[in-house]
């Protein structure tokens, strides 16, 4: 039985606290410019029908305004970041694989055999386990029967519901004030002040046109910003890229050793490894990337035949270079493992809000980053 193994990309620079962008202060309410105002300062345009926030970044149900995509709409005050919490992926139980059997993870050193658990219910970073038995009973890390578990019974009944916390991660979000309590994260930018942009999957250093990392100049991770130049298209062996349509582009950058920057300014860089969007399109990594395991995972081959043989447990860093697909109708993804010959499975293609033609090309994407947290 396959179960959907969540994985969480470790970036090759050193995370640093950062402050915010910030932008000149305006005072606007909500408007489409026109063409000749397209260009101007405090406006921004959206890559989709955008999802409006209230000033705290929960939905904002009782905004009306309907804003088409490609909209240019004009911005006041500064912006400013919130800090979210979000579970990896849907909420689910970490898991353990002991002995072949799987069983989830209830903190505090215990775990329940997966055969146990009727159902369960996750919301944020938690989730609420629901029992089969009368008698449910609580392991160790190595499947051995606990005499007792957190100064209780070694057991849960089929009327405890406990909740247990999941892996999660913390997101900052970028606000625009769009006018009338609507705002605009920066993820749905495509444009700043007229120019192209790129949104950040992590706090981002700015280094000089040698590599030296500036001291005390960071970006701060969920925001979005200018980029310097030009896109042009991209080369066969171009490492970082997006699609315009169906042309293969990428930015003006440099490389320094292992690393690409892209250019911000005239004088300054950012490591393109940091960068999730360009002109809101995803930005891909043709590998091999870092991965580290969130839950025991066996290694699947080439033919997509699990391999029990072969365990792959929580915490493991490894890294793949190319991903593989299964099926048509229900496409899934595994991730291939460098230097071997097994392979990872990483779930339904659809769930990655990726394009397909990136997956056919055996390419791995830097969006996994901002989806997959351990």
């Amino acid at each position: 039985m396959k179960f959907n193994c969540k994985f969480a990309l470790v970036a090759a620079t050193v995370l640093t606290v950062a402050p915010i962008l910030s932008f000149p202060n305006i005072t606007t309410t909500v408007q489409a410019t026109t063409k000749k105002a397209q260009a101007a300062k405090n406006t921004i345009q959206v890559n989709k029908a955008p999802i409006i926030y209230d000033r705290a970044g929960n939905y904002n149900s009782k905004y009306h305004q309907n804003i088409k995509a490609g909209t240019h709409l004009k911005y006041s005050g500064k912006t400013y970041i919130i800090q979210q919490r979000f579970a990896a992926g849907i909420p689910v139980p970490t898991s353990r694989i002991i002995g072949g059997k799987l069983y989830y993870s209830i903190g505090k050193g215990g775990y329940v055999k997966e055969s146990d658990v009727l159902t369960w219910l996750g919301n944020t970073n938690t989730v609420k386990l629901h029992f089969r038995h009368k008698k449910n009973y609580i392991y160790d890390k190595n499947g051995k029967k606990l005499v007792s578990y957190n100064g209780g019974k070694n057991y849960f009944t089929n009327k405890q519901k406990p909740k247990i916390e999941v892996p999660y991660y913390n997101s900052p979000k970028q606000l625009f004030n769009i006018g009338k309590g609507g705002y605009i994260d920066a993820s749905q930018v495509t444009t700043l002040n007229g120019k192209g942009t790129v949104f950040l999957n992590n706090n981002a250093p700015i280094y000089d046109a040698t590599g030296k990392q500036f001291k005390n100049k960071n970006l701060k991770q969920g925001t979005v910003l200018n980029y310097y130049g030009k896109p042009k298209k991209a080369a066969a062996n171009t490492q970082f890229y997006y699609y315009q349509n169906k042309t293969k582009m990428t930015l003006p950058a440099i490389q320094q050793g292992d690393h690409t920057y892209f250019q911000i300014s005239k004088t300054q860089y950012i490591n393109a490894a940091d960068v999730a969007l360009v002109d809101g399109k995803t930005l891909w990594d043709k590998g091999p990337v870092s991965v580290s395991l969130i839950n025991d995972a066996y290694a699947y081959t080439a033919k997509f035949k699990q391999n029990k043989k072969v365990l792959y447990r929580a915490g493991a860093k490894l890294t793949v270079d190319r991903t593989k697909i299964e099926g048509e109708k229900s496409p899934q993804l595994y991730l291939h493992v460098k230097g071997t010959k097994n392979y990872l499975y990483l779930g339904n293609e659809k769930d990655y809000g990726a394009s397909p033609l990136d997956y056919r090309h055996g390419s791995t994407n830097l969006i996994l980053q901002t989806l997959l947290h351990n």
